[in-house]
């Protein structure tokens, strides 16, 4: 779709789209995290995708529903990530 079909349109019409956009990326996003928590285990090594975590050798502590929490390996501190941002060191 161009910018040109999109400018045509009403904005019930955009905001019908817009819907139905969001919808698809959060359907792919809970595919994607899905697949990651089938693969994810306690103490596996993991990295993320986010600048924050960029470089950072991370291990599982917990995984839950939705998010895990990762410990840094040789630093301090931990976080909670969402699943659909990790992405397991083999």
């Amino acid at each position: 779709m161009t910018y040109q079909e999109l400018n045509q349109m009403t904005i019930e019409e955009l905001r019908v789209l817009n819907n139905k956009v969001v919808e698809v990326i959060k359907m792919k996003k809970s595919e994607v995290a899905l697949d990651v928590k089938e693969s994810l285990y306690v103490g596996a090594n993991v990295k993320v995708n986010h600048p924050k975590l960029m470089g950072k050798q991370l291990r599982v502590e917990k995984i839950n529903r939705t998010k895990a929490v990762l410990k840094v390996l040789n630093g301090f501190g931990g976080y909670t990530v969402p699943l659909s941002m990790i992405e397991v060191v083999k």
